[in-house]
């Protein structure tokens, strides 16, 4: 090796040893004595000179190789100290200006948030002296509505539909918690939910019970004492709102008819794969006590599924001869002016009828809502629905546990499910997410 040297050749993306099977072939012949080898005891003196050798023989191949990489190096790394001096340059207005643009999209941010603030304290009657306590709840404000890409309607709607949730929900509670009002207020505005709020009712007046002295109430594997069957009427959200008190109150409780004409034969297994899929807006009601006309269809969507794929699609504004609530108007963004010239409710549902024909309708929560409005506008209209049909509503309750579902709305498990929703309570948005929905059931449910 002493006579051998290690010949290298640098260009700009290549090095390499020239003479490498030379030094290869010099070093194979060199080594090949400590093939085999079996040091002992008594070679010791001979290991160490052996080290020594090879040491040396290491040590001169790598600093060559160390060698080579300084000068194959050394352009690159006064180009990189030229390069790196010319970014510092550049980055020294460049960290102004985006700290400049930080700051402002931070006023843009909070300009919108103190926009949106406002418009909640302007439609959170509802709330009463609790609104402010929805608003600073962490499950209120969405971030997502500070985003420039997030339009004024869709926030609006969103926060609109909070504000109706929220005061329902707290009605709810003043009506079921009793003593423990305030306890489960506060409760509830932690996450604004009333998911588990039966429970921690329970574990409040167990407290209590011990707190006091009182005797524990008796606990048995079933607390059920017997069963009542109400007859309860009420608009859909009424009704809805005596659901959530009574599983407030720790009542166990079951939907077994709703009692309003259905005049259809319901499907209740999902084991088809042609149909239509409907959904209606409607104008909202103040309610016959306080002297308002019933609701009326404000719009009909559709959308006709052969073989599991949407094939056609029917979407129809109607004019419900009567004021759209403002409430609904900001939910579903249908306003007076929309409907002012469309078709009436009887000759918007002949088109309807003509657009289903004898097939099987699908819809989400129709059992209990949209049926209902359907048969009446019929017997109106002096036609005839009599098609079967499946409620993906009632349907989805079977899966709930299993899946694992908070709730079965279609918004929830259109969301959960992947199911593009892009104008949620518009009706042929909703037709079209829930024919998708359908589908995503049924594969479940195999």
């Amino acid at each position: 090796m002493d006579e051998l040297q290690l010949i290298s050749r640098q260009e700009p993306g290549q090095i390499s040893i020239d003479n490498f099977p030379e030094l290869k072939s010099v070093l194979t012949a060199m080594l090949s004595r400590y093939q085999g080898m079996v040091y002992t005891e008594s070679m010791l003196p001979a290991a160490k000179a052996d080290k020594t050798e090879l040491s040396r023989l290491r040590t001169e191949i790598d600093n060559r190789r160390k060698e080579i990489k300084r000068a194959y190096l050394a352009p690159y790394n006064d180009f990189e100290a030229q390069v790196k001096e010319l970014l510092a340059m550049v980055d020294a207005p460049l960290s102004e200006v985006k700290t400049f643009l930080s700051e402002m999209e931070a006023r843009e941010k909070e300009a919108k948030r103190q926009e949106i603030e406002t418009y909640f304290f302007q439609n959170c009657a509802a709330l009463g002296a609790l609104a402010g306590q929805v608003l600073n709840s962490p499950a209120f404000f969405d971030s997502k509505w500070l985003n420039k890409s997030t339009a004024a309607k869709t926030w609006k709607t969103a926060v609109d539909s909070k504000i109706t949730a929220a005061a329902r929900d707290l009605q709810s509670i003043q009506a079921a918690a009793g003593p423990h009002a305030g306890a489960m207020t506060a409760k509830y505005l932690e996450n604004l939910t009333t998911d588990g709020l039966a429970a921690y009712r329970s574990q409040l007046a167990a407290v209590a019970a011990v707190e006091s002295g009182a005797p524990a109430a008796p606990v048995s594997a079933d607390r059920r004492q017997g069963t009542m069957t109400l007859r309860l009427t009420g608009s859909g959200e009424e009704l809805a709102q005596a659901m959530e008190v009574l599983t407030m109150l720790g009542m166990d409780c079951e939907i077994l008819d709703d009692d309003r004409p259905q005049p259809m034969p319901e499907r209740t297994a999902p084991d088809f794969d042609s149909f239509v899929c409907f959904d209606l807006e409607t104008s909202g009601t103040y309610g016959a006590a306080n002297g308002d006309a019933p609701a009326e269809i404000t719009e009909i969507g559709a959308v006709r599924v052969v073989n599991g794929e949407i094939t056609e699609t029917f979407s129809q504004l109607v004019n419900p001869g009567r004021k759209i609530l403002p409430r609904i108007s900001r939910i579903t963004g249908i306003t007076d002016a929309m409907v002012s010239d469309q078709p009436d409710v009887e000759t918007a549902l002949r088109s309807f009828a003509d657009f289903v024909g004898d097939s099987i309708l699908v819809g989400h929560n129709i059992k209990s809502s949209d049926l209902y409005y359907i048969d009446r506008t019929a017997k109106r209209a002096g036609i005839r629905l009599e098609n079967p049909f499946f409620d993906t509503y009632r349907f989805a309750r079977t899966l709930k546990e299993a899946q694992g579902w908070e709730n079965v709305k279609l918004e929830y498990l259109s969301e959960a499910l992947g199911i593009d929703q892009p104008a949620a309570h518009r009706a042929w948005c909703d037709a079209q997410a829930n024919a998708v929905l359908y589908g995503k059931l049924k594969a479940l449910a195999q």
